[in-house]
């Protein structure tokens, strides 16, 4: 019947769509790094603006880069790792501008919070600065290896930690991951009615000091 074929073809085509939305895009090697052509494409679907990923990689020892980003109906999903060398100089004040990334919420009634990274010794392979902590089931930090002079940079949303191709740049303890996420610890994020509900950064125009 000429319905039910009309019915078939409608649904192959809404899987089509769906199917190509969720593809990934995989990008590799320092060439191809580009914060702005993430936060550009993607949005506000990372739930972050990578705040703690450098804006170039410009005069620095890239040791890897390396990207997965899938966009689905709802959310992009996937990674983006990025593993950089400095001169002792140059990760002092890397690490000096991590120390100080903040990010202020704003609600419609124009209350303000501003939140201030995160510092964790003790989760990963490394001590880590921390924007986004399960929240949303996406995570972002920098991991800082003093020693090695290196800090490796990374964003994950909606992976499968247990069979992550990077799994040294996760948590040690893979079941703190998929943690209820209103418990869980986000810099741009912040809920100004105890929970109930949750406004997050305007990626399109940040808060300027006099409004904070």
């Amino acid at each position: 019947m000429k319905w039910m074929k009309l019915w078939a073809a409608l649904v192959a085509g809404a899987l089509l769509f769906v199917t190509a939305g969720c593809a990934p895009e995989k990008r590799s090697g320092a060439a191809h790094y580009s914060k702005t052509y993430y936060t550009a494409k993607y949005g506000g679907d990372l739930d972050s603006n990578l705040s703690v990923f450098p804006d170039s990689v410009e005069g620095v020892q890239v040791n890897l880069f390396e990207s997965s980003l899938g966009e689905g109906l709802f959310d992009t999903d996937g990674y983006i790792i990025l593993d950089c060398s400095y001169t002792p100089a140059r990760l002092a004040d890397e690490v000096e501008r991590l120390q100080s990334l903040t990010m202020t919420i704003r609600h419609y009634d124009g209350q303000t919070f501003t939140n201030q990274i995160l510092y964790d010794e003790d989760s990963y392979r490394y001590p880590a600065y921390v924007t986004n902590d399960g929240f949303g089931d996406t995570y972002e930090y920098a991991l800082i290896d003093e020693a090695g002079g290196r800090i490796v940079y990374v964003y994950t949303a909606y992976i499968s930690p247990k069979t992550f191709r990077y799994r040294d740049y996760l948590k040690n303890d893979l079941t703190q991951y998929n943690k209820d996420e209103f418990k869980a610890f986000s810099m741009y994020n912040h809920s100004f009615d105890g929970g109930q509900s949750w406004d997050e950064f305007d990626d399109k125009r940040p808060v300027s000091d006099t409004e904070k």
